[in-house]
């Protein structure tokens, strides 16, 4: 976490704890700022971080720091990383821009199609160590891109910040085909999958794919994908409280 003494424009440490409650991402970034503090190798080697729906830095709708702001306050401490930011809303890119914090030569904004982006990603070889975050308003993701993407450069994470509401109503409603949470590690390859508790009443859950195990983190909500605990998550963000009340109420009866 940011000290006290090191806060930026009033951006700082009661800025994470309202976004951790409201959001949650900071989880994830503080998993990898982890990694790299305890593994030597990354201590020469850029982390690079892409965030394909970067937005202006702030969440009017959560009333907390989006995900940009997130990642430099949780990273500005790490000397050697690259973070781009990507939306295709110029006038919200130019906002996110002019931030103080983003007055950083580590970062740099891109006003784009995140899709056409990824498709002409060219960075370090398949060693290459960091994250890619999907966190858009709606349902659009590039999925053909990032498992592109993810078989090109197998170290870097991807993280899903997921809308589960609009999914399960997309799927009780007008689109019965609609892409699931529980679709997505089918669709990305990735070895290793950790899930965490849905937050608010959006149900906003978070799908990291990683290609190495580590520990779970259950003090930020972690749990693997192919646990108890995870398939009971995944099982949550995916169907409707009726279809689980049902399979629950036949389980009993049998």
């Amino acid at each position: 976490m940011i000290s006290k003494s090191k806060r930026d424009n009033g951006q700082g440490q009661s800025e994470l704890v309202t976004e951790e409650k409201q959001r949650g991402l900071q989880f994830a970034f503080i998993i990898n700022t982890a990694v790299i503090r305890k593994t030597s190798k990354w201590n020469d080697k850029p982390y690079q971080h892409f965030d394909l729906n970067a937005g202006n830095g702030y969440n009017d709708k959560a009333k907390c720091v989006g995900s940009p702001v997130t990642f430099m306050l949780l990273f500005r401490d790490i000397p050697n990383f690259r973070a781009t930011f990507i939306d295709c809303d110029k006038a919200q890119i130019e906002v996110l821009a002019k931030r103080e914090i983003m007055q950083d030569a580590r970062c740099s904004m891109h006003h784009g199609d995140n899709a056409e982006f990824l498709r002409n990603l060219r960075i370090n070889g398949n060693w290459q160590f960091g994250s890619i975050l999907s966190d858009p308003n709606g349902t659009d993701v590039p999925f053909d891109e990032l498992q592109d993407a993810s078989e090109r450069y197998p170290q870097i994470d991807q993280i899903f910040h997921w809308n589960s509401n609009i999914t399960k109503r997309l799927k009780y409603g007008i689109k019965p085909n609609a892409i699931m949470l529980s679709d997505v590690p089918k669709l990305i390859t990735k070895s290793a999958w950790l899930i965490r508790k849905p937050l608010g009443r959006h149900q906003f859950a978070m799908l990291i794919g990683r290609n190495y195990r580590g520990k779970e983190w259950v003090k930020g909500g972690f749990y693997y994908l192919d646990s108890e605990m995870g398939e009971k998550i995944m099982d949550e963000c995916c169907r409707s409280t009726k279809d689980r009340d049902s399979d629950m109420a036949e389980g009993i009866a049998s």
